[in-house]
């Protein structure tokens, strides 16, 4: 491949913020805007009126229920976007009433999202994102990538985030997934450090893993950073050893890493609430100390 397709080939155009008007899902929207901003992106602010009401509460009451919760949705909204539209990003409001997940889905799908935000309580894992439980099914189902803003992100005070370290957990040489691409051009519009990693679990990390893997993290940098990339100078690759989530979430701490992006495994939510252990990207996530791109 063209090393030069990487950094046209992602280039996110519509993105959606997902939000509940808490200060968890507020605190995402600075990195929603500042990824808009890069790309010249449309960010959708997007919220679903959706109240628990009794089963015998008379139809006319719930609608006035309904509406009510509507307008002070609106009326969130205007106060959420007021200050954001004069940051020179295009910013549209997306409202609509009914069970989260398929409205949610339903306004993903209707304009073609490609980068969808979300904050999280931390509460509970991923199971209390910021919409509820119905947030890990839009997770796992989400036909584009998800970045996932966790309560151990630091608080920001700003609208205009810097991205400065990017961390790239592999599996490694040859990597096909689309993550890569992300990662490198994230770090090229930042002009970010990339950090590449790949963990290994049963490895004394007293061996010399570096010098097993010189060679694929020379390969794996020339498949997917130009040649004429100044990213080269700030392409590195570190070893890292344990349980993967652990490690990978460690090193982002130590290191100072403003945003890990990663591949992960599309899983059924069904099937994924009944594995023996959380799968990595999900442990990372719930656990990791800054945003989290995940890409399927």
């Amino acid at each position: 491949m063209n090393p030069l397709d990487t950094k046209s080939r992602v280039a996110p155009k519509k993105i959606l913020l997902a939000t509940d008007f808490s200060p968890a899902s507020v605190a995402a929207l600075p990195y929603a805007l500042t990824i808009a901003r890069h790309y010249g992106s449309v960010l959708f602010v997007a919220n679903v009126v959706s109240p628990e009401l009794p089963d015998l509460r008379p139809p006319e009451s719930t609608a006035k229920i309904l509406q009510g919760a509507k307008q002070s949705a609106e009326q969130n909204m205007e106060r959420l976007l007021s200050a954001e539209r004069q940051s020179g990003v295009s910013c549209q409001p997306l409202i609509g009433e009914g069970e989260i997940r398929e409205v949610l889905l339903e306004m993903i799908s209707q304009n073609g999202i490609d980068l969808i935000v979300l904050g999280t309580h931390g509460r509970g894992g991923l199971r209390r994102l910021l919409l509820g439980s119905v947030a890990e099914e839009v997770f796992r189902k989400a036909p584009c990538p998800v970045l996932t803003v966790g309560p151990k992100t630091s608080e920001t005070r700003t609208m205009d985030v810097h991205l400065e370290h990017i961390l790239y957990p592999l599996e490694f040489v040859p990597d096909t997934s689309d993550a890569a691409a992300y990662a490198v051009s994230l770090a090229e519009q930042y002009h970010a450090k990339l950090t590449f990693m790949k963990v290994f679990e049963e490895t004394d990390p007293s061996s010399d893993v570096e010098a097993v893997v010189r060679e694929p993290a020379r390969h794996w940098i020339d498949d997917h950073i130009p040649t004429e990339s100044d990213l080269r100078e700030r392409v590195s690759f570190k070893p890292g050893f344990g349980p993967a989530a652990e490690a990978i979430c460690k090193f982002a701490d130590n290191r100072g890493v403003d945003l890990i992006v990663m591949g992960a495994r599309r899983l059924d939510p069904v099937m994924a609430a009944h594995l023996p252990k959380p799968d990595t990207a999900y442990e990372v996530v719930r656990t990791a100390p800054c945003p989290v791109l995940t890409i399927y």
